[in-house]
Parts: structure tokens; sequence; C-alpha cells
């Protein structure tokens, strides 16, 4: 999705209305597109090869179907909303056929494409006829910088082919050549310029900037790596292809059978589009949902003010400042994004006037605090039948978020509740209603997550945000090195700051009820932390839903003023520089720790093809995947599932067979596991570190005992080699013998 979206106008220009709209040239061409789609799907056509262009048809023709009935929407939020409607439309019936035990996708997305290609046939609701406008004469700075945006993106196109392959602690900061670097700049400094010089040219310049540096920044790196990145990928790619192999999902396996809502949708379409694998469009999730949600802060901005640098500059910032690596192929950044768009549905249609003890409020506070006149807030009324479909949508996107992520409906709802309580969204039953739907779908899976995680870590902040494992060991972490840490650091408190400070100038400029609203969004998620730590990652959880507000407020900052000064320019162009620097050495600089090598991926593939039920699994390195295919259930726990590595890195003794074999015995009697017959012993040569930074892995020698004992000892064998990864097979039956 690009974001090549006029941002000097809001609505249709020089328009008239006109009866109800018969379908034209662009309909019968998509609804071609939709029957053709259907047939290749039917009859399974073209494999891989076209899965990527069924799979976008797939997304698209049926939610512009539904969306182009909608009237009266921003560019952005249609384009938006053709997306999620698509997306949401295949999830809604592969939960359905999911929960109903009914798994056949081909013919249900074969019906769904079909059923929209006739809706596009049908004649739409009337529509404003736009005058053709000319085009701008050609002139050097009308050109110029699209041609420098041009040579930008094509000299990062070339860049990529000269990165050093080899990864050092600096990860990709010091493998990029200077060209890399150069590009981004270009691309940085477009983006400024263009939000800058807003009345000398359209958006279609700064969207198209945007676009290119959401595409620099979260697909380098996924470009550069064979397979895709971040370890914990590989265990949602295993739960897509069990439910894409066995057409079923299975709640007594772990906690994402029991939130099934995203493998579901992905398996679907997967299988839909023809993908027989996930791993083929999991490094994909990356870039795509960084363009769609970076798209939604845009939509958010521009519901909430019509002033072109406030809402472009919201996009960039968030952009810049969203390194928490959460876009992955992941529960979590599908839910994200129908969250954003949850609430860009309800700033669209569901406005109301406050509750009068809110008036009073608002008075005092711009009596007290505000110097200007607040500007004329335009919020457009819609029908009831426009606003009962709203409210439908709403809680469909959150039964969706429901059923695929355990935390996304409490943040969520910990912003939204105040505001609908305090009636800036109507109607105040919608909250209570988003919330129930929460509580229902966790009371059944309770116990479960009680038993294995807790459902509270108690009521202590401070514990909560600096939350560490009861080993003692720090809890999980993107980041590796205390440098690292605090630039992430130094990059939320920099975008909170500006944030602040743009809350405070707007309420300043006297509009205090949209900095309520703003402010109100972008401080409750941090209620979460009195619960929860969420495995340690809570705090950063809070910082991802508080950013798309905290994004908002740092715009208000350098632009609520009628017309920019030169201090609001210079202080934006260093504020985004900092950001762009800081975000590039958080964001490239731990991928040596992030990045999966392809030698453990077809190793891990392959175990996962040959092990049975039953089968003990003893690996040595931390991040192997080996949790990647259809049968991760077999070795899923502790006792099926053994890791040597703490054990070798503390231990000082020669590590041999008799003792690995002792030590799976005595996890598997602690799991309550009967010995097993069969054992596979995965070697890795490569040495990684944890998230903490701190080496765990052990020195290459502390393997030579066991791999001796493995190679020469009776009852083994070399089963698998690669450049990098050896499994033996240990038949315990005949060991030593």
């Amino acid at each position: 999705m690009a974001l090549l979206i006029r941002g000097d106008v809001s609505g249709p220009m020089n328009s008239r209305p006109s009866r109800r709209r018969r379908p034209g040239y662009s309909d019968y061409v998509l609804a071609l597109l939709g029957a053709v789609t259907a047939v290749l799907i039917l009859f399974d056509v073209g494999g891989e090869s076209i899965a990527g262009a069924k799979l976008l048809v797939c997304l698209l023709i049926p939610g512009w179907a539904l969306v182009r009935w909608v009237r009266n929407v921003d560019p952005v939020a249609r384009l938006i909303f053709t997306v999620v409607a698509g997306a949401t439309a295949l999830a809604l019936a592969a939960a359905v056929m999911g929960w109903l035990q009914l798994w056949n996708p081909r013919p249900a997305a074969v019906g769904i494409m079909l059923a929209s290609a006739a809706a596009l046939l049908v004649p739409g609701p009337p529509s404003p006829r736009v005058a053709a406008t000319r085009l701008p004469r050609p002139e050097l700075k009308t050109y110029a910088p699209w041609l420098v945006l041009l040579a930008a993106m094509v000299t990062w196109a070339a860049t990529l082919g000269l990165t050093n392959p080899h990864l050092g602690d600096l990860g990709l900061l010091a493998a990029f050549p200077v060209t890399w670097y150069v590009a981004l700049a270009l691309v940085v400094a477009l983006c400024i310029w263009s939000i800058v010089r807003q009345g000398e040219h359209s958006g279609w310049l700064t969207g198209a900037s945007i676009t290119g540096l959401v595409v620099i920044l979260y697909s380098s790196a996924g470009l550069l790596a064979n397979v895709p990145r971040l370890p914990w990928t590989y265990k949602h790619i295993a739960v897509t292809d069990l439910i894409q192999t066995t057409g079923q999902f299975d709640p007594d396996i772990d906690i994402y059978n029991r939130w099934p809502g995203f493998f579901l949708f992905s398996a679907f379409l997967g299988e839909s589009s023809g993908y027989k694998d996930a791993m083929a469009y999991a490094g994909w999730a990356e870039p795509v949902f960084a363009l769609i949600n970076v798209a939604l802060v845009l939509a958010i901005a521009r519901a909430l003010t019509k002033n072109p640098r406030i809402y472009w500059t919201s996009a960039l910032v968030f952009a810049l400042s969203n390194w928490l690596n959460q876009n992955y192929y992941s529960p979590q950044a599908f839910a994200y994004t129908l969250h954003l768009t949850m609430c860009l549905l309800i700033l669209t249609y569901l406005r109301g006037n406050p509750a009068p003890w809110v008036l009073r409020l608002e008075e005092r506070l711009s009596g007290r605090f505000s110097k200007e006149a607040p500007e004329p807030e335009e919020v457009k009324t819609y029908s009831g039948r426009q606003q009962a479909l709203a409210i439908a949508a709403v809680l469909v996107l959150q039964a969706m978020i429901v059923m695929s992520h355990q935390l996304t409906p409490y943040l969520a709802i910990l912003g939204l509740f105040p505001l609908f309580l305090a009636r800036y969204f109507k109607p105040a039953w919608v909250a209570p209603a988003l919330l129930l739907m929460a509580l229902l779908y966790l009371l059944p899976n309770a116990e479960f997550v009680k038993d294995k995680y807790g459902l509270l870590n108690g009521f202590d902040f401070l514990a909560n945000a600096g939350y560490k494992a009861s080993s003692g060991a720090p809890g999980p972490s993107l980041l590796s090195g205390r440098w690292l840490a605090r630039e992430a650091l130094a990059l939320s408190l920099f975008t909170a700051l500006l944030a602040g400070l743009g809350f405070i100038r707007n309420i300043l400029r006297g509009n205090v009820r949209t900095t309520l609203i703003v402010g109100t969004l972008a401080a409750t998620p941090i209620i979460g932390l009195f619960g929860t730590s969420y495995g340690g990652e809570g705090r950063l959880r809070v910082f991802m839903f508080a950013l798309p507000w905290l994004a908002i407020g740092a715009a208000w900052l350098f632009w609520s003023g009628k017309l920019p000064g030169r201090k609001a320019v210079v202080g934006a162009t260093s504020a985004i520089s900092v950001m762009a620097v800081l975000f590039t050495a958080v964001y490239f600089q731990n991928e040596a720790n992030v990045r999966v090598p392809a030698a453990d991926v077809s190793a891990s593939r392959w175990l996962d093809s040959n092990v049975r039920r039953g089968d003990a699994v003893v690996e040595t390195n931390y991040h192997l995947p080996l949790l990647v295919g259809s049968h991760y259930a077999f070795y899923l726990r502790t006792g099926q599932l053994v890791s040597v590595a703490s054990k070798l890195h503390n231990t000082a003794q020669p590590f041999t067979g008799d003792d690995m074999l002792a030590y799976v015995d005595k996890t598997r009697a602690a799991a309550r596991l009967r010995p097993s017959d069969r054992v596979f012993v995965v070697v890795s040569d490569l040495q990684q570190r944890t998230s903490t930074g701190v080496p765990r892995q052990f020195p290459k020698d502390v393997l030579v005992p066991l791999e001796h004992d493995l190679n020469v000892a009776r009852g083994t064998e070399l089963v698998f080699e690669n450049k990098s990864v050896r499994i033996y097979e240990v038949s315990r039956a005949d060991w030593g013998k």
C-alpha cells in the first residue's frame, strides 16, 4: 500500500450531486478480475508463481465491493477501509469454518470473490462528479523533487546488493554501504521539505516520500535475509501450517490455538491464494503492516485536523519512532492494525457531544490556559444508518481482535472506554459491549492462562514496568547491550516529550477538546502496567499503543500555529533528523541477534517432517527455530523439547552422551513423561547472544565430548547435516551396546 494520497484536499472539488451511479469501466474490470481470480482459486492454477497476485486481489476486491457503498469518506480512510474490510471478510469466513470444523478455504474464497464481483455490477450509491483538473506546467521546481526521490530509491535498491553479509556487533549499521545512508538521508530530507513547503506541492510528493521512507526502513533487513527474520516468527508459521495441514486448531496444544483468529485468517488466505507454506509470505508482513499502520495514523490525523503539515508530520513521526520490531508475522501485528482501524471508524463516524460535566471541564481549561480562540472544528454528521453500520464494523473488528490476541482488546478498551463514557463518542453502550466481548472470550480460557502464565502479576506498577523473570534473569527484550537499550529509551522519551509539549501548545491555542481526546488515548495504555507485565513486554506494548497519539501530539508542537515560523521549521527539521538517526541505530544494530540462518530453518523443517509423537528433541542453541511446522506439537512442551544450552554454558566438566541422556530422563521425569525410545539431538555451530547482550552460548569445544559419543557410540546415526547444523538420532534401546 502506498501513501500516494492528495493531502491538499479532504473531499471532492468542483462537484455536484448525481443520480445513482451505474457501474463504470473500472467496476467491470474489477468484477472481471474477481471472477478470473475465483476460477484460478477453484482449480488451483498457477501455484506460488502467481499466489502473490491472487492474495492481493482477494484482499482488495471484497473490500472495495463493501466500501464503494460508503459515501463522503476521506480518500486515505477509503483506501484503509478497503484493505481492512477485505481482510476482515476473509478472516470472518475463516473463523466460522475453523470453529465449526468445516475447513474448505478454496470453495469459500471462490464464493466470496464471485459475490464481490457480482456486487461490483450493481449500481452504486450517488457520488459527486469531480471536474477534471489541469496538470501543472512542466517546471523544474515541480518535477525536480520527484527526480530526487526516484534517484534515492534506485540508489537504495542498488545498494542492497552491496551490503556486507557478515554481521558483527553493530549489525547492519556497519554492513550497509555509505550509499544506503545517502539514499536514506535524501528521502528523509524530501519528507521534511515537502511537509514544510505544502503550499507549493500537493500531498502526492509527501505521500510518495513517506512511502519510500517506510519501504527503506522496514524492508531493507528482510530483503537481505534468505528466510523470515526474528526467531519468534517461526512459532507463528508453525501454528498456521498446523491449521492449513489438518484443517483445524486444537486448544489443548498451546495459547495460540486458544486465540486462533490470526492463524485461521492466514491459513485461509495462504491456501486460497496458492501458498502451501506460510514461510513463503511471512517475510513480507513487516513492510506491509508498517505501510498500513502509517497510513492509518495519517487517516486518523486527517480525521482530527485539516492542517496538512500536522497529519503528514504525524505519519512521519510514527514511522520514525516505531522501533519495537512488532510488525512481523504475528497475531499482535494483525490485532494492532485492526485496533487502529477501529479507532479510525470511531473518530470518523461516532463523534458525539460531550457530557455536561465534560463541557464544564473544557470551559475551565480553556478559560485558564487557552490564549487563543479554538480553531473551528468541522465534525461531519452521518445518518443513523451510516452510524449503525459503523458500530457493526467496530464490533466485528473487536471480535476479530478478541479471538486473535490476548492483550490488545484490553489496551484498546483502556483508551476508548472513558471517551465513550464522557460522550465524546456515541452511543455510550459501545464501550461496555467491547469490554464484555473480551471478557466473555477470556472466561473459558482463564484457567489455562492462569495456570500457564498467570492472569495478573500483581498491582505493582514499578515491578511490572521493570519485570524480571522468576529466575532472576531479565525478561525478554528486543534489545542487545546497554547502549542499544539507552538509544531505544532515548527515542521513546524524546517522542513522548515532544508529544507532551505539543499537547500543552494545542491547549494554549484553545483546542481543548481534541487535545483531551488524543491525550486520553496516549496516556491510558500505561494503566495496563498496574495489572500485568505481559511477560516483561508490557512496557513495550504501552509505548506501542500510545505511539499513534504521541505522534499527533508531536506534530501539534511544530504546526499548530496558523503559519509556520522559522523556529517551527528548524525545530521540526531537527527533531525529525534526530528521530531518523536514533531509529536507524536502534532498528538495525541488533540484526545479528534476530536474523535466523537459512541452515537452521532447513534443519528445523527436516526435524518437523521426521519427528513422531513420544520422541524427545535435544537442542543446544537458544535461537534455533525448531518449532516451524505442522508437527510442532510433538515437541512443544518441556520434556518433549529439552534444552541443554544453559547446562553447557554453566558446566566446567565435559558433557558426554551419557550426561545428555541422563539430563533428558531427568527433565522428562519432572514433566511426568515416560522415557523416550528415540532422541533427536540437534547441534548447531552458530554461536549467538541472548537478548540481554550477555553471551550465553558456550565455546565450540564444549560440544566435542558429546559429538564424539554421538559419532562413535552404537545406537546413534547422523541423519541430517548441512553447513552449520547436524541432527543425530539416538535409539535408547541400542545406546552404548
